[in-house]
């Protein structure tokens, strides 16, 4: 039978030693009626195990996906912002354990000529929460820091054309801090330097882009 995620079989071994080297003389049948009475306790123990890794997707693409035209940026003056500007749907699961907020950052590391893009920072966000739906990075909902041109709000990407698939890295970070422990309007440096310390593990999901 075959396991499922998370399975794994303990089978208990069956010494032929249980039995006497001097053995007497037993029928063919008789004996091995007797064998398989001893070897019961080998029959396969299957104990399911759930997967408590702290884990963050989206469902609108796939884990180093491409991204839908639609969460790239918006702006008529630049020709590589031809999309919507709407922040893609996140959820996650099994935040560790002493979690009291939790910290987005959605990053392009390839921005920029290697200097990197801040392209979303929300926090605050409570342990309990699970999600954030599509379009999050615009509402009043969130405490935002401000984004590489800014804005407390999310900017979707804009690659130049002609420097291939970026990565969007959109890494959850669960603190021990308060939700209402950070102020709106935190640069990344100094969001960075708040949360220096008071992370409680981290988890990534990866969305490509381009202009081509």
């Amino acid at each position: 039978m075959p396991l499922r995620k998370g399975e794994h079989i303990r089978v208990l071994w069956c010494p032929f030693a249980a039995f006497p080297a001097r053995r007497p003389a037993l029928k063919p049948i008789l004996f091995r009626a007797l064998l398989s009475l001893a070897c019961l306790s080998a029959v396969p123990q299957v104990h399911a195990q759930a997967d408590t890794t702290f884990t963050v997707e989206s469902s609108a693409f796939a884990d180093n996906g491409v991204m839908d035209r639609k969460y790239a940026g918006k702006n008529p003056a630049n020709a590589n912002c031809t999309g919507d500007n709407v922040s893609p749907p996140l959820h996650w699961s099994n935040v560790p354990a002493g979690t009291n907020s939790l910290v987005l950052i959605v990053s392009d590391p390839q921005g920029a000529g290697g200097l990197g893009v801040n392209h979303w920072m929300a926090y605050g966000i409570p342990a309990t929460q699970t999600s954030l739906p599509e379009g999050a990075g615009t509402g009043p909902a969130l405490r935002m820091g401000q984004n590489s041109i800014g804005k407390p709000a999310y900017l979707g990407p804009c690659p130049p054309k002609g420097t291939g698939m970026h990565h969007y890295v959109f890494l959850l970070i669960a603190t021990d801090l308060a939700p209402d422990a950070l102020p709106n309007g935190l640069t990344r440096a100094e969001l960075d330097a708040a949360i220096k310390g008071h992370s409680k593990g981290a988890a990534a999901w990866i969305g490509r882009f381009g202009n081509f």
